[in-house]
């Protein structure tokens, strides 16, 4: 016979003796949550809160989110009408989990200043533990209520919060509505479902600008409401742009996007589709599942509005207007969409820094060991700046024979030497045109092409070998390397021209050891990488013998092997140090092992099964890393 499920509270107290809990007991993702948490060394009842950000700097993250803020603005007003009765506040917090907005009823607002529920605050689930905020942003969206929060302190609260994604699948936010813990209803968490749904609608109608978008849902009532499912085809039939409700309708991810084309989903053009149906709806079958479907035509317009921000919002309620801080100023976030993984344990601001740069024209220099995660932090960048929708071009300059360099950067024109195509070749800079150029490892250029490299960077005409016009080209430039490049222009390996000319301003990526806690990296690595949703968590012990490993191949090695090790468990695996290859454990320093298993035995009063539990190894484990300390 099935126990009962165990009243939370004494599921909690087990839980945190080192017991086994079932999912009869926790709600699943909660449960999940808390591992995650005891894998990164929080404790429940022992917990420094971080500084508020300063009023400068919470304004400038503001005004990094304010284009999609402003576009949210009339569903989160609608959202805040609606539970201002009940005694809550909606908070608004951006995709690093620092805390924007806040607005609410004036009796609970002390209550939520007093556990740091405020803006300028960061509620990250690495920070705060478990929390509708912060475990939003790994699963997706979160309930959290009373004791499920794991720590103590946050108790007294009851949470509801979803994640906001743009059309190209990009983090940008995330809507809370919070509580006394007996008046959140599951017709909150429904509310905050409806106003993320209403503002990812409006943001597809901004992303979508310029696509043929198809419009599909089970009943064809709902194609002209926000429940409809929205996919943005290009002119050549490939998708660019999508809801989650039509993903999750189609059994796709947005790993489709710039893969899946028209055809493969009608089994038709989209000519053949426009000729036949037109703007009417038709019958579309796909994976078994049968939708009424609607191809739209391609709207005019530089720079549509949603439709809920082509009219200023309502003024407030008065009660509205005393409980809301002044609205920050609105400009464009240069940065929505920027992934968070990217820029994990940097210097704060690093890739803003960047953004303006190359927003400016100003070529961005990247210097830092290999394995730093240079390539990952360009592909944020450009991501976060205006060419988002041009080309990303990378040259990876040591990787191209010397001898092919040249025509790969410049392109050459049909007969320009034996082998050339007939057609010619347009070359990288050609094919960056309008968009973005990285030269990758641009120290190890031959000196023979720097002088080139430098004449295009000054004129922006780009001459391919075999003669011909030479040609203008629009292209930002992005350069990296692990080179000194002060110490080979001094050993005349690099030109000093070209130097100066990339190095306005440099900027230095710090290798992993330099970026705090590694471990709470790899658990961004491993959201990141949709271990949240499979239920795989990091124990204690792997925890701290990542912290403890010295990792001389940076944040491509701990990328590499924590994909590795997903590919490799079942879905609901707590990792531990045995699930790492034999070469790695016994390369790596046990201090920090053993020092876990002291302070689990001192946890747990000496219980050595508890311990083990706790850690996620075998008591023999436990018994043999004792005996080594």
């Amino acid at each position: 016979m099935t126990p009962p499920p165990l009243p939370l509270a004494e599921a909690r107290r087990r839980f945190l003796d080192g017991d086994d809990v079932s999912a009869r007991s926790v709600p699943e993702p909660i449960l999940h949550s808390w591992r995650r948490c005891q894998g990164l060394g929080l404790d429940v009842g022992r917990w420094r809160p971080p500084s508020r950000l300063a009023e400068t700097e919470l304004a400038a993250r503001r005004e990094e989110n304010a284009d999609w803020l402003q576009r949210a603005r009339p569903a989160i007003d609608a959202l805040f009408d609606g539970v201002l009765d009940d005694g809550h506040v909606v908070i608004v917090a951006d995709h690093g989990g620092l805390i924007l907005e806040r607005m609410g009823h004036p009796d609970f607002l002390d209550r939520a200043e007093r556990v740091a529920l405020a803006p300028g605050m960061d509620w990250r689930e690495d920070v705060r533990g478990t929390n509708a905020i912060g475990t939003a942003l790994v699963l997706g969206a979160a309930t959290v209520r009373g004791a499920e929060h794991f720590l103590e302190r946050n108790r007294q609260l009851s949470c509801t919060a979803q994640a906001i994604h743009d059309a190209q699948g990009h983090l940008l936010g995330v809507i809370d509505v919070s509580g006394q813990p007996r008046r959140l209803h599951d017709a909150h968490r429904l509310q905050v479902e409806a106003a993320v749904r209403r503002i990812e609608h409006g943001l597809f109608d901004r992303h979508a600008a310029r696509l043929h978008e198809l419009r599909l849902a089970a009943d064809p009532a709902l194609l002209a409401t926000p429940r409809c499912g929205r996919l943005g085809f290009d002119d050549d039939g490939v998708l660019r742009a999508a809801s989650r409700a039509a993903l999750a309708a189609l059994g796709l991810d947005w790993t489709a996007l710039g893969r899946l084309r028209f055809a493969q989903l009608c089994e038709q053009s989209l000519e053949h589709w426009l000729s036949r149906h037109g703007i009417h709806v038709a019958s579309l079958r796909h994976g078994g599942e049968l939708f009424s479907a609607q191809l739209l035509p391609v709207r005019t317009g530089l720079d549509p509005l949603p439709r809920e921000a082509a009219h200023p919002p309502p003024p407030p309620t008065a009660a509205a207007a005393t409980a809301m801080r002044p609205e920050p100023p609105r400009r464009p976030a240069a940065l929505a969409g920027a992934t968070a993984v990217a820029d994990v344990g940097l210097p704060a601001g690093l890739l803003d820094t960047a953004r303006r740069l190359l927003e400016a024209d100003i070529p961005v220099l990247l210097l830092g060991e290999t394995g730093v995660g240079k390539e990952r932090f360009v592909q944020a960048l450009h991501a976060a700046g205006s060419r988002h929708r041009q080309p990303l071009v990378a040259v990876n300059c040591a990787a191209i024979p010397e001898g092919l360099i040249e025509s790969e950067l410049f392109g050459y024109e049909e007969g320009a030497f034996t082998g050339a195509r007939r057609q010619g070749s347009k070359g990288r800079l050609r094919e960056a045109d309008g968009g973005v150029l990285f030269l990758d490892e641009i120290g190890d250029m031959p000196a023979s092409l720097q002088a080139r490299l430098l004449r295009v960077l000054q004129e922006r005409v780009v001459q391919p070998l075999g003669g011909g016009a030479g040609q203008r080209v629009d292209v930002r430039i992005v350069a990296a390397t692990h080179r000194d490049l002060a110490q080979e222009v001094a050993a005349g390996r690099f030109r000093a021209d070209l130097y100066y000319r990339l190095g306005h301003y440099p900027l230095r990526l710090p290798p992993l050891r330099e970026r705090g806690d590694v471990a709470q990296i790899a658990a961004a690595l491993l959201a990141a990488h949709g271990a949240a949703p499979r239920a795989i968590t990091l124990s204690p012990a792997l925890a701290a013998f990542i912290r403890a490993y010295p990792w001389p191949g940076n944040l491509r090695q701990l990328d590499n092997l924590l994909r590795t090790l997903l590919a490799l468990v079942d879905d609901g695996t707590l990792l531990t140090a045995e699930h790492l290859p034999a070469t790695l454990r016994d390369a790596a320093p046990s201090a920090g092992r053993d020092d876990a298993v002291h302070a689990a035995l001192a946890r747990h009063g000496g219980n050595a099964s508890a311990a083990a539990r706790a850690l996620g190894i075998s008591r023999s484990t436990l018994y043999r890393r004792l005996g080594r300390s």
